[in-house]
């Protein structure tokens, strides 16, 4: 086979490649905008994920009470392999998710859509809150998952709590020790409190005076029974 002509057939085979990515559209929902990253994923792919999506969207924001409000709209990449080595991950910051086609964990995406959902209506919140009631959406009860004690908090405070996570020896209990808070006020103030937030003025303290009706330094006081009840 002539050489040229060889390279001419592998230039066209990768003309066509792009082109066919190219040629997916963006999918749009009503919170969704889903795109195709790569080649060999077609619309009918986007749709699905775009409804699944929207499905579990609808979970997180009917038990949390809030509704995403931006001038555009959630962004969904869909990548055939897993983008940097992860099935599903998320940047809330700018409300994008990562998806790999075919491996939708909808625990995890009920996990992510939380921190995307109350990102800018708690953006005071701490990191506790966030990751605990982000944990608490995943799996309802983690107790069924994780099936271990926590260890001891010795002098539990929240700050103390919130500067466990980014630390490689602690940040693993740190998600547990904050899904037990977030359980606790919960089945003690009641889980439609929560609905009741984000319209507080305030700081974040008052905001959770206001809406549950106790305050932080109660539920501090409070830990070693928590954490001896949720473990």
């Amino acid at each position: 086979m002539n050489r040229s002509f060889l390279y001419i057939c592998i230039a066209c085979c990768i003309m066509f490649f792009m082109g066919t990515a190219a040629a997916v559209s963006p999918v749009q929902t009503e919170h969704f905008r889903v795109v195709a990253q790569g080649p060999n994923i077609q619309e009918s792919d986007l749709r699905k994920i775009g409804g699944d999506v929207e499905s579990v969207y609808k979970q997180v924001s009917d038990a949390l009470g809030v509704e995403y409000k931006s001038s555009g709209k959630i962004e969904v990449q869909v990548w055939r392999t897993p983008e940097k080595g992860m099935a599903l991950r998320a940047a809330a910051g700018s409300a994008v998710l990562y998806l790999t086609l075919g491996a939708i964990d909808n625990g995890l995406l009920r996990h992510e859509l939380t921190h995307i959902l109350i990102a800018k209506p708690l953006s005071t919140a701490p990191r506790w809150f966030h990751e605990g009631l982000a944990m608490y959406m995943e799996h309802g009860d983690i107790r069924n998952v994780y099936r271990r004690d926590l260890p001891p908090f010795k002098d539990f405070s929240f700050v103390r709590l919130d500067a466990r996570f980014g630390a490689d020896k602690t940040e693993g209990d740190s998600y547990l020790y904050a899904w037990s808070i977030i359980s606790y006020i919960m089945d003690t103030c009641g889980k439609s409190k929560i609905k009741d937030i984000y319209g507080q003025s305030g700081s974040f303290s008052d905001k959770f005076s206001k809406a549950f009706g106790t305050d932080l330094r109660s539920v501090e006081k409070r830990s070693g029974e928590i954490f001896a009840k949720y473990k």
